[in-house]
């Protein structure tokens, strides 16, 4: 019997683990117990492990009519951030503002980096960049009474 066949299905299982694990790398992790309104928020910054600001940006509200309210944020690299770019949201229902939604996107960073979205001064989410400097995150969270 071939050993082609063997070949391919091994190929096909190397490729199927390795999409997985940029799945679960371009995944967010949300900081512990992340709960506030963020409707009112200003800035974002995206920081790298050892808390060099990489991106900064403030958030505007978008003009669109519909029942969601979005707010975003265009990150602009800053000197330790090189090439990077990225923008950063913050979405919700005008009908149900206790619940929202918050992403991040950045492409640029170093590879295989750990960044984390800090939103007013607070930790809120973090994510590991792929090999070509990209991460995305998103998760929703509950405002505090």
């Amino acid at each position: 019997m071939s050993n082609v066949p063997k070949i391919a299905a091994a190929g096909l299982a190397v490729t199927a683990v390795v999409a997985i694990v940029m799945v679960i790398n371009l995944s967010g992790n949300q900081i512990a117990s992340v709960t506030g309104d963020f409707r009112n928020a200003a800035t974002a910054e995206v920081r790298d492990a050892q808390g060099k600001v990489l991106l900064r940006g403030t958030f505007a509200a978008d003009t669109g009519n519909s029942d969601d309210i979005e707010r975003g944020a265009t990150l602009t690299a800053t000197p330790e951030g090189g090439q990077a770019s990225g923008e950063a949201e913050i979405e919700y229902s005008k009908s149900k503002p206790d619940v929202q939604e918050i992403e991040f996107e950045v492409a640029g960073v170093p590879g295989r980096a750990i960044v984390t979205l800090v939103i007013d001064g607070r930790d809120v989410i973090s994510a590991t960049a792929d090999d070509k400097g990209r991460a995305k995150a998103e998760f929703d969270v509950a405002v505090s009474p």
